[in-house]
């Protein structure tokens, strides 16, 4: 296969790298508000009161380097010393289904509480100006630090927005209502995107089975262009469906019975040639290992028929989609954290969050095959 003329002018204009995947995560910012007075993240519209049923707004963080990407809101209960964070971060994946099961893990899985007991399944909620439940929360009881904690978490547009609740004095039927009351308190926008009733993801019926490790593959430079522009692709596809009234599909994956390190879970999708996805942390960003669908449109079906579609492993940040080497077969689990530790990026996609991208490539990687 040969580069196109235009995927050569894309490649001799391409910028370096601006910065590895693998960067250290950002130091906290802190954001000056005013007493008495809500705070607004301008970026999701979402405003925060400086008070909230006897919970006080106590501090208010950037995690994000600056861009309000992923945002922190503390409040504290002076009485009870119970302690709430509410996190809006701008996902990869805008899901309430996928997002609230890796928050649920991560309590579920922290070793810190003890011995931990989920009060009943999720529950579904609804918060102001919506029609339709499309957040889902969930109460635990635990017994170390306090004696309950607890998440409630939902998808808006492009955003997520979690709650996260600790408590030293309220059981779980009490932290649920608290949860709950703090929930339908928060300045929500006057205008909503387009919601989707919340569903909770469900254990994998047939777990893939993961093979031996996968070889790496030698990539022309029209695939490694075409693999640049995914983000860009699914961003504006999300937008358009947006602006249109749609309200979001909920990605079609389940819960695979295995887990990184005991802790970070894998969703399998469903469906043929599935891949899977692995969140790196409960904040938004994603490792995607998947078949290469576009590389499809540069194959003649000859070339489709003896060669199956490569397998692609890129990582889905808040703000941008860093792209790794292709295989020959699906990496597994395993191997592919390795390869976002250790492999040099392709190309970084960067998306300004209004349907416009900036593609970085890789000197290394535009090489003719």
């Amino acid at each position: 296969m040969r580069i196109t003329s235009l995927a050569l002018t894309l490649a001799l204009t391409a910028f370096v790298l601006a910065r590895p995947a693998a960067a250290q995560p950002a130091a906290p910012i802190g954001i000056a508000t005013k007493a008495n007075k809500p705070w607004t993240h301008k970026p999701s519209a979402i405003a925060f009161p400086s008070a909230i049923d006897g919970f006080a707004r106590s501090e208010v963080q950037d995690l994000s380097e600056g861009g309000l990407l992923d945002v922190s809101v503390a409040y504290d209960d002076p009485i009870g010393h119970t302690h709430v964070n509410i996190y809006i971060y701008h996902a990869a994946e805008p899901s309430t289904g996928l997002w609230f099961d890796v928050a649920a893990t991560m309590i579920a899985t922290n070793d810190k509480f003890g011995t931990v007991t989920p009060q009943g399944d999720p529950t579904a909620f609804t918060i102001p100006g919506a029609s339709v439940a499309a957040g889902l929360r969930q109460s635990f009881t635990i017994t170390q630090i306090g004696r309950s904690s607890g998440v409630a978490l939902i998808a808006l547009g492009d955003w997520v927005v979690k709650l996260r609740m600790t408590s030293p004095v309220h059981d779980v039927v009490q932290l649920d209502a608290a949860m709950d009351r703090l929930i339908q308190q928060i300045g929500w926008p006057g205008t909503l995107p387009p919601l989707s009733a919340a569903t909770t993801l469900l254990p994998c019926a047939q777990p893939r089975r993961f093979g031996p490790r996968a070889s790496k593959i030698m990539q022309d430079n029209a695939a490694t262009l075409l693999g640049a522009m995914m983000g860009s692709m699914a961003t504006e596809s999300r937008q358009k469906a947006r602006k249109e009234g749609k309200a979001p599909t909920a990605p079609a994956l389940c819960v695979h019975s295995d887990r990184i390190g005991g802790r970070l879970p894998i969703y399998q999708g469903e469906g043929d040639n599935v891949g899977y996805i692995i969140p790196l942390g409960d904040s938004g960003v994603l490792l995607d290992v998947a078949q290469d669908a576009l590389i499809g449109l540069l194959a003649t079906e000859k070339d489709k028929a003896a060669t199956p579609a490569p397998w692609s492993v890129t990582v889905k940040k808040l703000d941008r989609w860093v792209q790794y080497p292709s295989y020959a077969i699906i990496p597994p689990p395993d191997q592919a954290i390795e390869i976002v530790q250790n492999e040099a990026p392709l190309s970084s996609t960067i998306l300004d969050g209004k349907g416009g991208s900036r593609i970085n490539i890789s000197p290394d990687a535009m090489k003719t095959n």
